[in-house]
C-alpha cells in the first residue's frame, strides 16, 4: 500500500529544536499520537507544544504535559513545537533539551504525489527561533 508505520524518538536540542507550524498528514492517520519523554521546568524551560487557535492565538499545551503523559489530536489541526532553553547553546553531546516519541502511518517517499502535511505560514514569532 506505500504506507510506512514508524516509531520515533526525538531530541529537540536546547536553542535549535522545534517544528514549525504545520498540520499532520491525515489520508493515512487521522490523529497523531505523542509521547512526553522530559517535562518543561524539570529538563527544559519554556517552549515546547502549542496548538493554534482562531486569530493566530497561541495554545501553550505544553504546562499541562508530565513525562509519560500521551496526546492524541486530530492530523489537521495546526501545532508545533516552539524551541526550549533559548539562551543555551545547542550542546550535540548531552541530553539537553525536550524529549519526545511519536507514532506515524505515513505514505512512503517512494509513493509518486504522495499525501504530506504542509507548514502554516504564520507571523508568530514567540514560537520561533
Amino acid at each position: 500500500s506505500g504506507v510506512v508505520d514508524r516509531i520515533q524518538i526525538a531530541q529537540y536540542p536546547s536553542k535549535v529544536g522545534f517544528l514549525e507550524p504545520h498540520s499532520d498528514p491525515y489520508k493515512h492517520q487521522r490523529l497523531f499520537f505523542s509521547g512526553y519523554m522530559s517535562e518543561r521546568t524539570l529538563d527544559y524551560r519554556g517552549g515546547g507544544f502549542y496548538l493554534i487557535g482562531p486569530n493566530d492565538s497561541i495554545f501553550d499545551a505544553e504546562e499541562n504535559i508530565s513525562i509519560g503523559d500521551v496526546g492524541i489530536g486530530y492530523a489537521t489541526v495546526y501545532h508545533g513545537v516552539a524551541p526550549c532553553n533559548r539562551d543555551k547553546e545547542p550542546n550535540w553531546n548531552t541530553d539537553e533539551g525536550r524529549w519526545f516519541l511519536s507514532m506515524y502511518s505515513n505514505a512512503s517517499d517512494e509513493v509518486p504525489d504522495r499525501h504530506t502535511g504542509h507548514p502554516v505560514k504564520l507571523d508568530i514569532p514567540e514560537v520561533m527561533p
